[in-house]
């Protein structure tokens, strides 16, 4: 995990707290990747009545609802641009494979040890100029990603047990760990940009350099246009690596901003849209019900929690954070809010992580849920349905973002269920960025919130580490400190052993759910729309773009649209 950021990051990027909460819609919860049938012509938008001809003739449209910053993946923490960026644009030095291990990606091979990795090059690899990707890119983008000035996430996510880089020759690259750790093969999930390109930008400018939005890759598909807040095109590169599968199937790729999450539903279901992604599980059923579109559903990396202000009372004390998280039914928030599309969560590592601790997630108990609080002094005394301590009630505020029309839906049903054992919660859904201040300042009782991990690597100090607990701005938003919980941190980011790793983990998680700094909701699954016009996709807890390249339009022998 990293620190937050406002968007959700496929496997390489940044952690968020706002997830996809701050969209419109959302997986499970915000609009996200939608591609619309249509052909795009000339120098002008989309033309949805291009769907004729060759396969490869034809143009996919992805619709999104928010303007992209930038495709540097120096300094990008968006998540549509990432996807853009780690699929589409670029070439990572290593990728993750349909299991979630390592894999070679620019990299066709290496030598690793405790001390560090080397890594041999593909040969066949250029940027989308013609310039050869060499050694010396990705000695380039390490430098500027470790300099501070250049403020780069690729520096907090990936590097910071990584010391130095060297280039060999063209090809070889050895990177030297500044100590041994856990999964180092992770810390290598990015992809180098090129230095001939970018060396003459001071590291305090990349933020805001040209390249930013007229980009050159390496990837699969190039950049060709960017018009303003209506869409950006791509192609397909005809020169692309053999050795890294050679040029995608479909020919154009359209990213365009559709702002309305409606209009993405509805185009998929008249037609208009090949792939809307994800939905909201409200509108799954309408999709499966659909002719000519499927439902996809996946395991996603987007954990929802409520965070308890630990400086605050009640939630000082462990013991009403376990009472409250007893007297949640979560297991019926995603039965029927989520519609089933999702897994109450134990840890935050994921369930089908392979080093996924071995614990259950505090049962549903009102009964002992209330047995804790009377315990802690809290009773309802007057008979009004509220407890009380000391004549103080126990009442407290619950945020969330109120442009999430699912994370209102439950902060609604906490509400209830809390006013069973006595606990009186009002609601409050304010703006994202209201929410965030709040959260990030520790101005707050409690918050409905969510985080994304943004690779396969297992660290949640961020979010539990007693150094955080202090810190402005940083994600342990609920104070938590404690130095066993920091001692089984530590053990299991250092072990290379995965049977060492997932028993410190497993402590750690039993520790966590006792503690309750912040109460586990679930894991979700992520959802998409996709038109049966369509073949070869496939979606996973690496990305919904993951498997574009490879996408291709079904043949039924009629022509598209």
């Amino acid at each position: 995990m990293s620190v937050p950021t406002q968007s959700r990051l496929p496997v390489p990027f940044r952690a968020s707290l706002l997830a996809r909460a701050a969209r419109p819609a959302s997986a499970a919860l915000l609009a996200f990747f939608v591609a619309l049938g249509a052909a795009c012509g000339g120098d002008g938008p989309a033309d949805r009545s291009g769907r004729t001809g060759d396969a490869g003739d034809a143009t996919l449209v992805l619709g999104y609802a928010l303007e992209l910053q930038g495709l540097n993946p120096l300094v990008s923490t968006d998540q549509n641009a990432n996807e853009l960026i780690w699929y589409l644009l670029y070439t990572p030095l290593v990728v993750y494979d349909s299991t979630y291990a390592p894999a070679p990606g620019l990299a066709e091979s290496w030598e690793l040890t405790d001390e560090g990795v080397t890594f041999r090059l593909r040969d066949d690899v250029l940027w989308h100029d013609g310039t050869p990707v060499t050694a010396a890119d990705v000695v380039f983008t390490f430098e500027r990603a470790k300099d501070p000035a250049t403020a780069s996430p690729l520096a907090s996510a990936y590097l910071a047990s990584v010391g130095s880089a060297e280039a060999l020759d063209d090809r070889t690259v050895r990177f030297v760990f500044s100590a041994p750790h856990a999964q180092p093969l992770e810390d290598f999930v990015w992809p180098p940009v090129p230095k001939h390109l970018l060396e003459g930008v001071p590291p305090t400018e990349i933020m805001r350099a040209p390249f930013n939005r007229s980009p050159v890759g390496s990837g699969p598909y190039r950049f060709v246009r960017w018009d303003v807040n209506r869409q950006l095109v791509f192609e397909a590169d005809p020169g692309h690596a053999p050795s890294l599968g050679g040029p995608p199937e479909i020919a154009r790729v359209v990213y365009r901003i559709v702002p309305d999450r409606t209009t993405l539903l509805a185009e998929l279901l008249s037609g208009g849209v090949e792939v809307d992604g994800p939905v909201s599980p409200g509108d799954a059923a309408s999709i499966e019900a659909a002719p000519g579109v499927r439902l996809l559903s996946f395991p996603w990396r987007q954990f929802a929690y409520v965070g308890w202000n630990t400086r605050r009372e009640p939630f000082t004390s462990p013991a009403v954070r376990r009472a409250l998280a007893m007297a949640i039914d979560r297991e019926g928030i995603v039965e029927t809010i989520l519609e089933g599309h999702g897994t109450v969560a134990a840890s935050v590592i994921p369930p089908w992580h392979r080093l996924a601790p071995d614990v259950a997630p505090l049962p549903f108990d009102p009964a002992e849920a209330a047995r804790l609080l009377e315990a802690e002094g809290w009773s309802d005394a007057d008979g009004d349905g509220v407890r009380e301590k000391g004549g103080v009630p126990l009442a407290f505020e619950l945020l969330t973002n109120q442009r999430n029309p699912v994370y209102g839906d439950i902060v609604q049903v906490i509400q209830a269920q809390l006013a069973v054992v006595g606990a009186a919660v009002t609601p409050r859904l304010l703006e994202w960025q209201t929410v965030l201040s709040m959260h990030r300042g520790r101005d707050f009782d409690a918050v409905l919130t969510n985080w994304v991990l943004d690779n396969f690597r297992v660290d949640p100090r961020p979010l539990y580490g007693s150094d955080q607990a202090a810190r402005e701005g940083s994600a342990n938003r609920s104070s938590y400190a404690s130095p066993v919980a920091d001692s089984l941190m530590d053990l299991g980011t250092r072990t290379s052993d995965d049977d060492e790793a997932r028993e410190a983990w497993t402590s750690f998680a039993r520790l966590a759910r006792w503690d309750q700094p912040i109460t586990l909701l679930f894991w979700q699954d992520e959802l998409a729309g996709v038109s049966d016009r369509l073949e070869d996709v496939r979606m996973d807890a690496r990305g919904e773009l993951v498997t574009l390249p490879r996408w291709r339009w079904r043949d039924t022998g009629e022509g598209r649209r």
